[in-house]
């Protein structure tokens, strides 16, 4: 059974600049996976390359076996990608219902002159999904605030909006870059336990983050880079013990 993610050999140069090189990662069905390192390591470059904004200098990304380096953003998001990013971006003056179900216009079936007319299979299609975005918004703890602007909402709540978002659209691999960035205890206390919900639920997740708690409370498997290199993968306890990983975060001691 081939991976949801297979990424093989990327490298990535800009000009003389090696931003990636020799990555190999993959992320199988029903994983969180994370991907750690100092700023400046090469993860939001990484993640680039994954949702076609980057093409590689050198390797493949692969999403369920078929080879889709090089393929433009939109094309690969229908393939089955859906990326939240560090800064939020919602339809501020929609509803939080209606940011939910924009999300799935892409995965509907209506064709033009259903939506002129307002065909039986549009008000099918729309009653579903109504549905569906309740439910989302059930998941993600923000039902009671379903008729509320996207810009009315607190920070934490957004965030939660945009990956209920990302969810609305299908995808085979939930990409979130950076999900706890600005929020305080409670809040990210909130997302973690939203996150885990997506592991129960079955949903494949790949997250960068820079909070180690909540990375290591809720990822299965981490990769950490450093300089643009793999410098370790594993579960968050041989990662935690890592003594490179430990010398990239801390520091190494003068002897």
């Amino acid at each position: 059974m081939s991976s949801v993610l297979k990424v093989t050999s990327v490298t990535q140069k800009f000009g003389g600049l090696k931003a990636l090189s020799d990555i190999n990662m993959h992320i199988e069905k029903g994983e969180i996976v994370g991907i750690i390192g100092p700023n400046g390591a090469g993860k939001t470059t990484l993640f680039n390359i994954i949702t076609g904004i980057y093409n590689p200098t050198e390797g493949k990304v692969e999403l369920g076996g078929e080879d889709i380096t090089g393929q433009k953003p939109h094309v690969i998001a229908r393939k089955g990608f859906a990326r939240t990013f560090q800064n939020i971006r919602l339809f501020s003056k929609m509803s939080a219902l209606d940011n939910v179900i924009v999300g799935m216009h892409g995965r509907t079936s209506v064709n033009l002159v259903d939506a002129i007319f307002h065909t039986p299979k549009k008000r099918r299609e729309e009653k579903a999904c109504g549905a569906r975005a309740e439910e989302l918004l059930r998941l993600m703890d923000l039902w009671e605030d379903r008729y509320a602007l996207a810009s009315s909402l607190p920070y934490g709540k957004q965030r939660r909006l945009e990956i209920a978002r990302a969810l609305a659209t299908q995808p085979k691999l939930l990409l979130l870059d950076e999900p706890a960035a600005g929020m305080n205890e409670q809040e990210t206390e909130d997302l973690l336990h939203m996150v885990q919900q997506l592991k129960e639920l079955g949903e494949t997740v790949l997250l960068i983050e820079h909070d180690m708690k909540f990375v290591m409370n809720v990822c299965e498997r981490l990769y950490v880079l450093n300089y643009g290199e793999l410098l370790a993968e594993g579960t968050p306890a041989e990662v935690r013990g890592n003594p490179k990983v430990i010398e990239a975060y801390l520091g190494k001691e003068d002897d």
